[in-house]
């Protein structure tokens, strides 16, 4: 076989390593601009990736190697081709800082499969390869002095939008009871932006990059699928590598468990992490491609800070530059991974030995630049370190299920009967109208009725305030869901503390006196009548939590006590709190409480 050919370039350029590595190391859209064909994953689990595309009329295929990267400062991929006249390719680009600039090294060495290979390497294919890949980079640097901001300056990345349809959806969705502004942001981006930035958005990402308050970002999305605006697909994440799965258009394709080939693993479906609302734009508005041009590429997955391939029996060793956030080293293909937490006492080198850790461990690190010693297996590894906040960014099932908008646009979404999904942590709050039964006596049925039903909107609508979803109503009691405990408690207070409100707007009917009752924890999903409901020990509890409430009051459990954010709510309401132990009626334990009595203004 003949020699490796190497082709290098170094390029100065005047952009910083942090403003070009967005854009360099998004090798899908890269490719795409250089007018690479679309490829094709062709099945297939492990280490390697079988892969192939069609250059000049000829289809080839090959193994692809994961990429390897360390963020901000270089890439490489490797190729192995199955036939033609190249047998192996191996690239990628370096980048290091320079003055107020960025040196770049671009390297590509191609092994050629024979003298044809040899000749079209050194004289056609290799050559106008790198040729057209350093005229993009230069391309792209000057973009970024000139514009100071993302820009990508081939126009074929992008498609035209249908004006007269965006136009006519766009008038819709601002008529919509939503955050305006949100809503002419993302009527820019869905007319501005990259076609790959238009498929699988993630509201909360785009929420913080904008400056917006996610869940009013949520909302306009939910708002523009129904217009037409925009499509929604739930995908199915691998709780290990954290990559999409299976993706679905309805609740109800959804199954309890799932298969990852990369991993190698069968996993059991969760809604507050397992699944998660994505949005694309509607064919409609801008028909954008969905072709891949490179099936490694560095940001798809943007929230791992490195990627590195660790050979058997060869420690590799890396420097990262670590915040003072939490991270965790992840090797992909199993369920090893270790935490990473900063501490200022802890040392600047760790060495992390995955193959020996079981069920995740914790390690501590000194914030700044911290080398990693990753010892090796026996067999080869893909070890990534993730930020973990990047999971809170996702919109979950969990989440957006337990929005009172989306239940009323989506009300036909909901799991298949018989269909049992675990929720990990979703806060429940049950309310019931004290002595309730006599109200009816006392003043009859149809005046009672009016009561209750006023009582339900005012309650509706301080949950739909803090962002909770009425599930159902039973008789004069409601049960509502919230993502974390710290809305579920403030929602509470505020019926509390507001309740004079609604008394004022009975008159003359008979005053309501409210019973209150929060608690969190896991659930199961289900199926009920067509609603989506939840069931499980975290529902008997909060439903009996609520007996415990004297009326006017909030009692809460000792999981909603310890929850940090919902201390910081209670900080901000005068209340006084009385705790006590009980045992709740069809439940063995005994049960610490709190009685949150709110100070109600005169």
């Amino acid at each position: 076989m003949p020699e490796p050919i190497p082709m290098r370039r170094e390029l100065r350029l005047e952009s910083s390593p942090q403003d070009l590595w967005p854009l360099l190391s998004n090798t899908n859209r890269f490719n795409k601009a250089l007018g690479l064909p679309a490829m094709t994953r062709d099945g297939g689990s492990g280490f390697t990736r079988p892969v192939s595309a069609r250059f000049f009329g000829m289809r080839l295929s090959w193994n692809e190697l994961p990429f390897e990267w360390v963020e901000g400062r270089f890439y490489n991929s490797v190729r192995e081709f199955d036939s033609g006249p190249i047998a192996r390719f191996e690239g990628g680009m370096e980048f290091t800082p320079d003055g107020r600039g960025t040196t770049v090294k671009m390297n590509s060495t191609f092994t050629p499969r024979s003298a044809l290979g040899t000749f079209l390497v050194k004289y056609i294919t290799g050559r106008k390869a790198i040729n057209d890949a350093e005229g993009l980079v230069r391309a792209i640097d000057r973009s970024i002095q000139a514009a100071g901001h993302e820009p990508f300056p081939v126009r074929r990345v992008r498609s035209e939008p249908r004006e007269h349809s965006l136009k006519l959806k766009c008038d819709a969705l601002h008529k919509a009871p939503v955050d305006q502004r949100v809503a002419d942001r993302l009527v820019s981006f869905l007319r501005n932006a990259y076609d790959d930035q238009l498929s699988r958005m993630r509201p909360y990402e785009l929420a913080d990059l904008w400056g917006f308050d996610r869940c009013k970002t949520l909302k306009v999305f939910l708002h523009a699928v129904k217009v037409g605006l925009l499509d929604l697909n739930w995908e199915v994440l691998c709780p290990n590598c954290g990559s999409p799965k299976e993706t679905i258009e309805h609740l109800k394709d959804l199954r309890g468990t799932a298969h990852c080939p990369s991993c190698g693993i069968e996993y059991g479906v969760n809604m507050d992490q397992g699944v998660e609302l994505r949005f694309t734009v509607s064919a409609s508005v801008r028909p954008v491609e969905t072709a891949i041009f490179c099936v490694g590429n560095p940001s798809a997955a943007s929230f791992a800070l490195a990627q590195l391939i660790v050979e058997p029996h060869e420690p590799r060793v890396v420097e990262l530059d670590l915040k003072a956030e939490s991270y965790i080293l992840r090797e992909l293909g199993c369920r090893k991974f270790m935490w990473l937490r900063p501490s200022p006492e802890a040392p600047s080198t760790l060495n992390m030995d995955l193959p020996k850790c079981e069920g995740g461990c914790e390690i501590r690190f000194k914030p700044g630049t911290v080398k990693l010693i990753i010892q090796p297996g026996t067999e080869r590894m893909l070890v990534r370190v993730e930020k973990e906040s990047w999971r809170e960014k996702a919109a979950t099932a969990c989440a957006v299920t337990a929005l009172q908008e989306f239940r009323d646009l989506f009300s036909s979404e909901v799991l298949a009967p018989g269909v049992e999904i675990a929720v990990k942590n979703i806060a429940v709050l049950f309310s019931d109208l004290k002595d309730s039964t006599a109200l009816y006596e006392r003043i009859g049925d149809a005046t009672a009725y009016a009561v209750v039903r006023d009582h339900f909107e005012y309650m509706f609508a301080k949950i739909a305030e803090q962002d909770g979803a009425v599930v159902k109503t039973i008789g004069d009691a409601v049960m509502a869901v919230f993502p974390h405990a710290a809305p579920a408690l403030e929602a509470a207070l505020e019926i509390q503390e507001h309740v004079a409100e609604l008394n004022a707007r009975l008159k003359p009917r008979p005053a309501v006196v409210i019973k209150l009752g929060v608690h969190i924890g896991p659930v199961i999903a289900i199926n009920a009548n067509g609603v989506l409901d939840y069931f499980g020990t975290t529902v008997n509890v909060g439903a009996r939590v609520q007996n415990e409430s004297r009326g006017g009051d909030v009692v809460v459990t000792q999981a909603v006590v310890s929850d940090a954010a919902a201390c910081q709510c209670v900080a901000g309401h005068p209340v006084t709190t009385e705790d006590f132990e009980i045992k709740l009626k069809g439940l063995s334990d005994s049960f610490m409480l709190r009685r949150l009595i709110p100070k109600i203004p005169v």
